[in-house]
């Protein structure tokens, strides 16, 4: 499984916090060339963060195109990585409420 990151400079305590489930790949997209606007997503990505403090308007834009064309959820946040952990435990609580089964099940446990 992959993990997509677009943004930041400084990610390292992202990478921890994604990576602590297992088979976890982290890919990561500072953003600032043109070129990642075409970039096509890594294999297997199950989840992509975008840390909205780095990112342009188009680079969002973009992402989230291609995030909903095939269907990988698109968390939003900021440079804290309690947000990030917030934002992934509602996730999975409304998928839980609504009887749905999350693409990224397998971050249910990130406390």
């Amino acid at each position: 499984m992959t993990v997509l990151i677009v943004g930041g400079d400084y990610i390292t305590s992202f990478k921890h916090l994604l990576s602590t489930q297992q088979d976890t790949r982290i890919e990561h997209w500072d953003g600032r060339k043109k070129g990642f606007n075409k970039r096509a997503f890594p294999n297997e990505t199950h989840l992509v963060v975008v840390i909205c403090d780095f990112v342009n308007h188009s680079l969002t834009h973009s992402v989230k195109k291609k995030a909903n064309r095939e269907g990988i959820p698109l968390v939003y946040c900021h440079r804290s990585i309690n947000e990030l952990k917030q934002k992934l435990q509602d996730s999975d609580q409304a998928d839980e409420d609504c009887c749905c089964y999350s693409s990224h099940e397998q971050f249910k446990r990130l406390h």
